[in-house]
């Protein structure tokens, strides 16, 4: 027979004659009878049933422990997690506390940049980085800010930048230039240990298909592949025919009219 969880107080005669409050109910289908001198110690006990009661339906355990509720709730929150992956919460500890390192500084992402781009501006002042390049440099950071506005340089992990780089529905062409950028920000945030890898080994670059050259073919209009000549002594070409031009990869418009080579041409011999 199934019985109910619940708890009654009731006062009741004993045979020597003194009188008592006895807590009458059922837990979990158990009978509970205890008896108490007062009525308060009866009802305190009626409460703690009660909620043992409740415990035991919600499936809520009580259990004495030094966490604070906050770690309690955090606790619960990671048995969720691993409760389908069949193996202990320790072996996650032990994991993480073996292999996770902690980056040397937390860096924001707006100041990692700031630094990234004064690097920049300095290597263009020596002529090592074109003018088009620190430009296209500094619109893609600035859409990065734009992308993320808060956070560290660690949480750019590679997720949140795969959905960065294609944003917008971007040609392979544009999410190779972004990725080309991001790449050499991260490269330079790993020299600092802002992060512990880079996370765009797990996206790679898409490959675009290119034209082919040396080909027998060209479009109407555009201009023959000139053919290359690699071996042979060096000679000079005197002559002044449409066939010793062709030979020498003169162009359509020097065959055409001769007197534009003036120049004997020279062709390099093999080293």
């Amino acid at each position: 027979m199934q019985h109910e969880n619940s708890f009654s107080v009731s006062r009741f005669k004993n045979r020597n004659g003194v009188f008592s409050f006895r807590v009458d109910g059922y837990l979990n289908g158990n009978r509970i009878r205890r008896n108490f001198k007062t009525r308060e110690e009866a009802a305190a006990e009626q409460a703690a049933l009660t909620i043992k009661a409740l415990q035991l339906a919600s499936n809520l355990r009580s259990v004495s422990t030094s966490l604070t509720e906050d770690q309690v709730r955090e606790a619960e929150v990671a048995f969720r997690r691993i409760a389908e992956r069949g193996r202990p919460l320790s072996f996650y500890v032990d994991f993480a506390l073996t292999n996770y390192r902690e980056p040397a500084s937390r860096k924001l992402i707006a100041e990692a940049v700031t630094e990234f781009e004064a690097a920049k501006r300095h290597e263009h002042k020596q002529d090592l980085l074109s003018k088009a390049y620190l430009r296209q440099l500094r619109c893609e950071l600035q859409r990065l800010q734009s992308h993320f506005p808060t956070g560290t340089v660690e949480e750019l992990t590679a997720s949140r930048l795969l959905g960065y780089f294609e944003s917008g529905l971007p040609a392979r062409k544009t999410f190779n230039n972004r990725r080309g950028v991001i790449s050499a920000f991260l490269k330079y945030a790993l020299q600092r240990d802002w992060v512990l890898e880079n996370p765009l080994v797990k996206i790679p670059a898409h490959r675009l298909r290119r034209s082919r050259s040396g080909s027998g073919f060209c479009r109407p209009g555009s201009r023959a592949p000139q053919p290359r000549f690699d071996s042979g002594p060096c000679f000079a070409v005197k002559d002044t025919t449409p066939a010793a031009f062709l030979l020498a990869g003169a162009s359509g418009a020097e065959m055409q009219n001769p007197r534009i080579a003036t120049q004997p041409v020279m062709l390099e011999a093999e080293k």
